[in-house]
């Protein structure tokens, strides 16, 4: 029996939070070298301002992608009755649907350490999408799917409980839909 179930990701390292914060006190140093370099008439200091709007936009770019926003992976029901996996982004008081997949539709879902993510090269047909809230994980899983739209490769930052119990309703999700073709053969 599929229930509906929803997890909230927690990053598993603060390697975000100490990048930000080192990027911030690179940039605040770019700024104060570039104020002073401006005072004291110091030809080519806008090449230190240009490094300074560099480390900023990089610090929004962190902040933005792995310390603010919160993923959330359901599982749940679509109006036709199909149990679908949904996962979910929050921003503040923004939420966003980012992905959404019939679990009849999972074909593999597999365990990576970094070396394995480094090493596997996905197929030019298939989509990859990342949806991982930490930087530089340890480990992952990849959630392959094919569908009649698209075929594509999802990478995750889920428990080995959650991908246990998603791995079986997956199986339980492709045993009704082989139920529910045989019963329209007839």
């Amino acid at each position: 029996m599929i229930n509906e179930f929803s997890s909230l990701v927690k990053p598993s390292n603060c390697k975000a939070k100490v990048t930000f914060w080192v990027l911030i006190a690179l940039s605040a140093v770019n700024v104060v070298a570039y104020i002073l370099m401006d005072v004291y008439n110091v030809q080519k200091h806008g090449l230190v301002g240009v490094l300074a709007l560099g480390m900023i936009t990089a610090a929004v770019f962190v902040y933005t992608k792995y310390i603010s926003p919160k993923y959330y992976y359901d599982i749940t029901f679509d109006y036709e009755g199909t149990a679908v996996f949904v996962v979910r982004q929050v921003n503040g008081k923004r939420a966003s649907t980012l992905c959404r997949i019939s679990l009849h539709d999972i074909a593999s879902i597999k365990k990576e350490t970094v070396a394995e993510r480094r090493s596997h090269k996905t197929p030019f047909s298939t989509k990859k999408y990342n949806y991982v809230p930490t930087l530089f994980p340890a480990d992952t899983y990849r959630v392959t799917t094919r569908s009649r739209y698209e075929a594509a490769e999802i990478l995750l930052e889920i428990s080995d409980e959650f991908a246990e119990l998603l791995l079986t309703y997956v199986a339980e999700a492709k045993a009704i839909l082989l139920e529910k073709e045989e019963e329209e053969k007839w």
